[in-house]
C-alpha cells in the first residue's frame, strides 16, 4: 500500500492514510472529531440510509491510480516505475465522492474545491501552490 498525504481544507492540518479507504476514513474521523461534524456518509457502505455516493474503486481503491487504471483496462499487475508522477484518490467525508489529484498538493486542492462547490463548506486552501 501506499502512505498517502492530504490537507484538511478546513484547518490546512495534515491527514494521512494508507491508500484511499484508510485516507478517507482518516480524514472522515479528523471532520468528526475536529471540526465537529456529525451528518457524514457511512464510507464503510455498512448502512443503506446512510451510505455514501458509491466509489468507482472497490477493490482497487488502495493502489494508485495509474495502476488502477491499467488493471481495471487489462487486469495487468504492471507497476509505476520509480518516480513516476501518479494520481491519488480521496473519498470525500461528506457525501463519499472520489476526487482525483497529483500528489498531497493538487489531491487537497481538488478536495477543497469539491467542498466549497458542491457543500458550500468554507475551505482555507484558495488556489494551488
Amino acid at each position: 500500500m501506499v502512505c498517502m498525504n492530504i490537507m484538511c481544507p478546513i484547518c490546512n492540518e495534515v491527514v494521512r492514510g494508507e491508500g484511499e479507504n484508510d485516507l478517507s476514513l482518516n480524514l472522515q474521523n479528523h471532520f468528526m472529531t475536529r471540526h465537529g461534524y456529525t451528518e457524514l456518509c457511512d464510507l464503510k457502505g455498512g448502512d443503506e440510509e446512510t451510505a455514501c455516493q458509491r466509489s468507482g474503486s472497490g477493490d482497487l481503491a488502495d493502489l494508485q491510480y495509474d495502476e488502477r487504471i491499467l488493471r481495471e483496462s487489462h487486469g495487468s499487475e504492471e507497476s509505476i516505475h520509480p518516480g513516476e508522477d501518479v494520481m491519488q484518490s480521496v473519498r470525500c467525508p461528506l457525501c463519499g465522492k472520489t476526487v482525483f489529484g497529483h500528489v498531497c498538493d493538487d489531491l487537497s486542492y481538488n478536495l477543497a474545491k469539491h467542498m466549497n462547490f458542491n457543500h458550500r463548506v468554507k475551505t482555507s486552501i484558495i488556489r494551488k501552490r
